[in-house]
């Protein structure tokens, strides 16, 4: 993992980030308050990395790996983005509902996806770090309990990518 996105993924894996931030709601019996989803990607003979995630307050971000300079890619927010947010609200509860089936993290430290094709589908709250591994086959698959969360994180991804085609350029044309 490129040192760029080990530092934005961190951030989203540390409750910490949440404490004096007012509006901040605990989900489920777990009293979750960040959940997402990190996939490994095949370039080449290398692996890269993408994370989607989203928190209580209805912040979310969508990080990849890249072969820029900085080495990292993605979009942050998404508020004022209802369909966006509600996507992100219901992988969140999905993955609060979830935590029974998931191992719980040694510390704060998760795992990153073992190889290409594979995802981690994670739940955080302010004491502890839930997640499951899954290949993106079983994740993609209906009947998997964890596919609805895996089903939002997509129409995350898909929300910010139309949110970002939107924009217009800023500059002085």
């Amino acid at each position: 993992m490129k040192p760029s996105y080990k530092n934005m993924r961190a951030f989203w894996l540390d409750a910490k980030n949440l404490e004096n931030r007012k509006g901040v709601i605990e989900i489920g019996p777990d009293k979750i308050v960040a959940a997402g989803v990190e996939m490994a990607v095949a370039d080449g003979s290398s692996v890269k990395y993408v994370l989607v995630a989203t928190n209580s307050l209805g912040d979310s971000s969508f990080y990849f790996e890249n072969n820029s300079k900085s080495g990292l890619g993605g979009f942050v927010g998404g508020h004022g983005n209802e369909p966006l947010q509600e996507a992100a609200a219901r992988m969140l509860a999905h993955a609060s509902k979830l935590t029974a089936q998931m191992t719980l993290a040694a510390g704060q430290d998760l795992p990153a996806p073992t190889q290409s094709g594979h995802v981690v589908i994670f739940a955080l709250s302010k004491e502890k770090l839930f997640f499951k591994e899954l290949s993106e086959e079983g994740a993609r698959n209906p009947e998997n309990d964890f596919y609805p969360v895996f089903a939002y994180s997509q129409q995350v991804i898909g929300h910010f990518s139309v949110q970002s085609a939107s924009q217009k350029p800023q500059g002085n044309a």
